[in-house]
């Protein structure tokens, strides 16, 4: 996560009393990490055994093809995987929606291209075909992005992009395994982009993959070939600590019991861990003047995925269905939740649950800053990241953008979440709104 998205994370809970959850019934239940991942302690252990098993990179590429009937590639990471496509394509210009991950922002630039945003459409998390018509013009690209999983109508921006001389990349990263109209999102572009990212859904450290849908574009062996920057392939040792540190302090008695109370630190840590990190990397620089401006560019541009990495995501993805079946359940208690009620969901009509990576709200005419805080109250830690990429003397040109930035709240997703502590949750986030005052900044401005 960038220094900008974490300072965006809204933790700052030094008034939060965790005690206060054991005293009022119904609260302990609604106390949840906001992300577990699918990824489990016995799966990076048993992972371990890759050097036994037939090639796992291999087994996992055939895998990926069945799944998606196309021809597929590995790169280093999703942000790589999308500079890699745009840097060998002789289009200029890239269409982009104005509220996605900073991250492909600056792997469109890494590419050399020229930025063009577009707006959210009404209501929506994405930029739908009726954003991108506007500025859909022959020789573009068209970046369509299913931001949290939620599927913008890609089919209708395809066909756009068909009818306009554009290219289309799809980033999926945030939706493999979901669908849109019953097809696999990913594999309705001329390229898509899949993730195995740490916070993803098939969380194997790192890691992507792009699915050739028009080899006629670019020559699948030099995509395959192309890297950024130079990549090696190493064992994830520090990935691999930190994420069995993770599943441990995310186990439900150890994080009410001793994460819970240490969380109003999170906020100031990785900060003051990334400017050390800038400030060295920085120094490095100086030190070494031939060193090539792509240098400080992070091991997502510079580590290959490793089989090791492959056997993880082959254990998590054979049990994609059973996971599925659970975020879709957790999806629609949600939904059921706050259906009479004044918070916004963002799903549109035929939207894939299964394929949720996060549940996003919003509450119009309230304070987002003053929401989270009666969520820290009750012993909730409620995520909130990104605001809209064009600058600021930019953002009247993209009003739902603005919104959505300022207003957005993400609810947890995964399989290990309780059906019953989803409905708790989402109670209490009811109560939550009712109880916090009318605010004028919290209205929509579209």
């Amino acid at each position: 996560m960038s220094l900008r998205e974490r300072e965006q994370t809204i933790i700052l809970g030094k008034h939060s009393n965790p005690s206060r959850i054991q005293t009022v019934r119904g609260w302990d239940g609604a106390v949840v990490p906001f992300n577990r991942l699918e990824t489990r302690t016995w799966d990076l252990l048993a992972a371990l055994a890759w050097v036994r098993e037939p090639d796992p990179l291999v087994r996992l590429q055939e895998m990926l093809q069945d799944l998606t009937g196309r021809r597929v590639l590995f790169a280093p990471s999703g942000q790589a995987a999308i500079a890699q496509i745009l840097s060998l394509l002789p289009q200029r210009e890239v269409v982009m929606p104005a509220y996605m991950c900073s991250q492909v922002k600056r792997a469109v630039e890494l590419a050399g291209k020229r930025i063009i945003y577009v707006d959210l459409g009404r209501n929506r998390v994405n930029a739908t075909s009726s954003e991108f018509a506007q500025a859909a013009k022959p020789g573009r690209i068209l970046l369509a992005v299913h931001v949290w999983g939620v599927p913008t109508d890609i089919d209708a921006i395809s066909q756009l992009a068909k009818e306009r001389d554009c290219v289309v990349v799809e980033d999926a990263v945030p939706a493999l395994g979901g669908r849109w109209n019953g097809r696999l999102l990913g594999t309705f572009g001329d390229f898509g982009v899949f993730s195995f990212q740490h916070s993803k859904r098939i969380s194997a450290f790192r890691g992507a993959v792009i699915v050739v849908n028009n080899d006629q574009l670019v020559d699948p062996a030099k995509l395959e070939a192309k890297r950024v920057v130079q990549s090696k392939r190493a064992m994830p040792i520090r990935e691999l600590s930190k994420t069995l540190l993770q599943n441990l302090v995310t186990t439900p008695w150890i994080y009410r019991t001793f994460t819970l109370p240490l969380l109003p630190l999170r906020g100031s840590l990785p900060l003051w861990w990334e400017r050390v990190h800038r400030q060295q990397a920085a120094v490095n620089v100086n030190k070494q003047a031939a060193v090539p401006a792509t240098d400080h560019l992070t091991r997502d541009y510079t580590r290959e995925i490793h089989p090791y990495q492959a056997e993880i995501a082959l254990r998590v993805l054979g049990r994609l269905g059973e996971i599925r079946e659970r975020i879709a359940r957790l999806a629609t208690i949600y939904q059921e939740a706050f259906r009479d009620t004044p918070i916004t969901t963002f799903l549109p009509p035929g939207c894939d649950n299964a394929g949720l990576m996060r549940f996003p709200v919003a509450f119009p005419g309230k304070d987002r800053a003053h929401i989270l805080r009666l969520a820290r109250e009750r012993g909730m830690y409620l995520k909130v990241l990104w605001g809209p990429l064009p600058d600021k003397s930019e953002h009247a040109q993209f009003p739902n953008a603005v919104w959505v930035g300022g207003n957005l709240v993400l609810l947890p997703l995964y399989s290990m979440l309780s059906p019953k502590s989803a409905e708790l949750l989402a109670q209490n986030v009811i109560e939550i709104e009712r109880a916090a005052p009318q605010s004028s900044y919290g209205c929509p401005a579209h």
